[in-house]
């Protein structure tokens, strides 16, 4: 069974993301997520969920209980998604408005989970 460390590391370097992309989208320092694929920490349960999100895997993957991930995205399309995510609301607004697509409301939170 694999250990979390080495499957946060393999998941970075497969999709080519640096210490501090990641850490900028959960959230934390680079030395934080550095510290994770040493093996030396093990983040908090809310740090684990957006790793989980920004490499569309179930926690099952991400901390070794499972072997297989539910990836449903390929790895351009999660490029995409988290480029969006990362998104000022006015770049936001300007794709949705070049795709067709209309954004729910901003300040809500019927924001739908994928």
């Amino acid at each position: 069974m694999r250990n979390f460390s080495d499957i946060l590391r393999t998941l970075r370097t497969d999709r080519g993301m640096t210490l501090d992309e990641v850490a900028s989208f959960v959230g934390v320092t680079k030395a934080a997520i550095s510290n994770y694929e040493k093996g030396v920490r093990y983040p908090k349960p809310e740090t684990l969920e957006a790793l989980a999100d920004l490499f569309n895997v179930d926690l099952g993957y991400l901390t070794g209980r499972e072997s297989r991930t539910s990836r449903s995205l390929t790895d351009e399309e999660l490029r995409i998604l988290n480029a969006y995510r990362a998104a000022s609301e006015d770049t936001k607004t300007t794709i949705a408005r070049a795709l067709g697509v209309k954004r729910e409301s901003v300040a809500g939170s019927d924001a739908k989970a994928i």
